[in-house]
């Protein structure tokens, strides 16, 4: 249950982003290569730091359990503070997709890293992450020209939220 809670909460930001990019005209080609590049990107970096996890983990124990859950809580600060940052956001394209996709997707590189360090199931984990995070990146680009920015900023910040919480129970449990 934890994973889909965290699946959510790291989407909630690509959500969010995704509605103040959409906001600038968008073809469906460009909405749906901008969600599978986002997808893609929660699949290959919680992969990769979910390996590097794994690897800590059997050097240093588990106090790197407590530290998982502190990253998490510094990622959903992080989220919750961008809340109250105004920042304007443009269509990316070319580049600037890849770019975009690698932006909203560093908080899974840092959930993954925890998520490694707890042993947690690898293939389960950064396939619902990238399924979780494409869809709502989809979700928020055709949401975007009815929805306003600030409900976006609203949306990402309860993501900080979930991931704040989750962090704290696994430091706390």
């Amino acid at each position: 249950m934890d994973i889909f809670i965290l699946s959510l909460a790291l989407s909630a930001d690509a959500f969010g982003a995704a509605l103040a990019v959409g906001m600038r005209r968008m073809g469906l080609w460009d909405k749906l290569k901008l969600s599978a590049a986002v997808g893609i990107m929660h699949v290959i970096l919680p992969a990769t730091s979910m390996t590097a996890g794994n690897f800590l983990h059997g050097r240093f124990g588990d106090i790197l359990f407590s530290a998982g859950g502190l990253v998490l809580v510094i990622t959903g600060l992080q989220m919750v503070l961008s809340f109250f940052r105004q920042e304007e956001q443009e269509k990316p394209a070319g580049i600037g997709i890849m770019l975009f996709a690698f932006g909203v997707s560093m908080d899974s590189f840092s959930t993954g890293l925890s998520l490694g360090v707890l042993g947690m199931d690898k293939s389960i984990a950064v396939m619902s992450f990238g399924v979780f995070s494409g869809v709502m990146t989809m979700a928020g680009l055709l949401l975007s020209s009815r929805i306003s920015t600030a409900a976006g900023k609203v949306g990402e910040a309860a993501g900080g939220v979930f991931l704040l919480l989750v962090g704290l129970k696994w430091i706390f449990t």
